[in-house]
């Protein structure tokens, strides 16, 4: 027993800690509905006047003028019934990760390496490196999210100088269109992140073709 607890602290102490955090985020939109109308008061007291006076011409009796009050008055609410779409909001919250950059490199090279070697890595941490490295952060490491690291590794491997022509060039989107490029990583997420709090979503990539 002691030695389980030694390595599940041991365990707790290793797992990598995430940047980002979880926020619950709401969207409010207008969604149509249909609702049925029938006739007002005012059209069934028109049609059953219409059909009293009609019956009671006819018949010349009360008993018709009655009877066809009461077929105009139904003639006049069925004649005016249907639907018609309206409008109400509705509000869609939904719990979403808010990735932050990785600072420690050595750190963050780690996770790189253990993610392309298939080792399980929390989605949550998938998500920040994710963002850090300029790829769409879904927390799936896909082939997009492996060749960004291997280009990470490699600009950034001891011994190397990377310059203006060596150093990964930052790009933008939106809407699969590019907003802005610059090596300025840091310039380029602080951008991204207003258009965040301006309800934009957006995407940074590395080395974009």
């Amino acid at each position: 027993m002691k030695l389980f607890a030694t390595a599940a602290v041991t365990m707790l102490i290793a797992a990598p800690a995430a940047a980002g955090y979880w926020e619950v985020r709401c969207t409010t939109e207008s969604v149509p509905y249909q609702e049925a109308v029938g006739a007002n008061p005012e059209e069934v007291l028109g049609g059953a006047i219409i059909g009293g006076l009609v019956g009671g011409a006819a018949t010349d009796e009360k008993a018709g003028a009655l009877v066809g009050a009461l077929i105009g008055g139904a003639i006049a609410n069925e004649n005016a019934g249907g639907t018609v779409t309206r409008y109400r909001d509705v509000e869609t919250c939904a719990n979403v990760w808010i990735p932050e950059r990785v600072t420690d490199t050595a750190y963050l090279e780690d996770v790189l390496r253990d993610l392309n070697a298939g080792r399980a890595v929390s989605r949550e941490v998938v998500m920040d490196v994710q963002y850090t490295i300029g790829v769409g952060y879904d927390g799936i490491w896909g082939p997009k999210s492996r060749a960004a690291a291997e280009d990470y590794l490699v600009n950034h491997a001891p011994g190397t100088t990377p310059d203006e022509t060596t150093e990964p060039l930052f790009s933008l989107v939106v809407n699969d269109v590019v907003i802005v490029s610059s090596i300025d990583v840091t310039a380029i997420d602080e951008i991204k992140k207003a258009l965040e709090q301006a309800g934009v979503a957006s995407a940074i990539f590395v080395d974009l073709q």
